[in-house]
Order: C-alpha cells, then structure tokens, then sequence
C-alpha cells in the first residue's frame, strides 16, 4: 500500500502531433535516450541497486526539491490564467504537503542520519542541474521555465514507464517508480508541455527554449 496515494484532478488535455515539445525532443535525439534508457532505471525495477549507491542516488534527488518548487512556482506566476495556473498549484502543493513523506520514509529505512544527509557533498549534475533551474526561474522568461521543467518530469515519466517491476518490490523503489508514472503523472507532463506549445515565440525566444531544453537535457 501506498500511503501517499491520493486522487488528484487529472488534467484535461490533448497534446498535438508534431509540436513544439516534440520537436525539441527530436532534436535532443541520443542525448534524450541516455537520459531515459539507463541501467540504474531497470536496477529500481528489480531492487538490486546497492545500498550505498541508492543513499546517494536519493540525497542528491532530494535536493532538487527547493530549486524545482522555486522554478514552478516561479513558472506558475509567469503563466496567463488562473485556468493555467490551477494544476500546477496543485502539483506543487502535493511536492511540498506533509504527506509527500517519501524522502523521509526511505531515509529512514536504509537508516540515512540527518548528519549524513547534511554533510555528503553535492555531485557535479546536481550542482549543474540545481543552477540551470534556478537560472531558468529568475530569468523572468516563461519559455525558458517551461522548456526546463518540461525535460525534468518528462525525462522521469519516460524512464519511468519503461521500467518493469518484480513482486513485492521494497516500497523505496516501488513508489519511487510510481511516483513518476501513471494517469496522474502523465498529465502533469501533458499540463507542462502544453503551455510551452501552445506559447507564441518569435524565432529568439524559441531559440531560447530550444537552448535551455537542450542544455537540461546535459545537465
């Protein structure tokens, strides 16, 4: 049992063919795959990553957490409705409720102590990563906010549904996996990649976007 399982609004939406999200995927080409088909993605599948590095793998993770929530927070302001606005409020709520106790939950069962979750450095990509959202959130630039957090959930929705999982899964990995894929994930991909196509860019700013997508994507 899932004890973050929860039913949320699902997001109404109908992606085009051809669009602008997915021509930016189509040109990140082999970069994109190297993203998405990685080993250490089929190891959750089957729980068979080592101890030490799934402590790594989830200390780094988590320190995402403050930079995304300023990044679409920051997008959320930037949008123009409050229809736009609602499901990302949403999903930004859930990141940051009480009850997204994942983290916690999975320090606590490889018995990760605070001192070590405080004093393991940050890796080069999460250093990398961490400035490229926090860039993209102070430019004051929708495109370039969406095109990063477009990468970051879409990248994760990928990998994640490609992923095939064995019986009585440890929970680590299991939510870990279910978290990011799914009917209401997937329309949190749909809600971003639909405000970035649907924004109307000269071609500066969609060079722009296509940069920063890019570069998120070799983050």
């Amino acid at each position: 049992k899932n004890p973050q399982k929860k039913v949320f609004t699902l997001y109404e939406y109908e992606l085009n063919m051809n669009s602008f999200s997915d021509e930016l995927k189509a040109l990140a080409g082999t970069e994109w795959n190297k993203i998405t088909c990685v080993n250490v993605t089929d190891d959750f599948g089957t729980g068979q990553i080592p101890r030490r590095a799934m402590v790594a793998y989830l200390i780094q993770d988590h320190r995402f957490i403050d930079a995304f929530s300023v990044l679409l927070a920051s997008m959320l302001a930037k949008t123009q409705s409050i229809d736009d606005r609602a499901f990302g409020a949403q999903f930004l709520a859930m990141i940051l409720s009480k009850e997204n106790t994942y983290f916690e939950r999975s320090f606590k069962a490889l018995h990760i102590s605070d001192e070590e979750r405080t004093s393991t450095p940050n890796e080069p990509e999460t250093i990398s990563f961490d400035k490229l959202m926090r860039s993209a959130a102070e430019s004051n630039k929708l495109h370039l906010m969406l095109a990063v957090l477009v990468v970051a959930e879409w990248s994760y929705l990928e990998w994640a549904e490609r992923v095939h999982t064995v019986p009585d899964l440890p929970f680590i990995y299991r939510e870990w996996i279910d978290l990011h894929r799914g009917e209401y994930f997937q329309s949190v991909v749909a809600y971003l990649r639909k405000l970035l196509d649907k924004l109307s860019l000269d071609v500066a700013e969609r060079e722009e976007a296509t940069q920063a997508f890019l570069s998120a994507v070799r983050a």
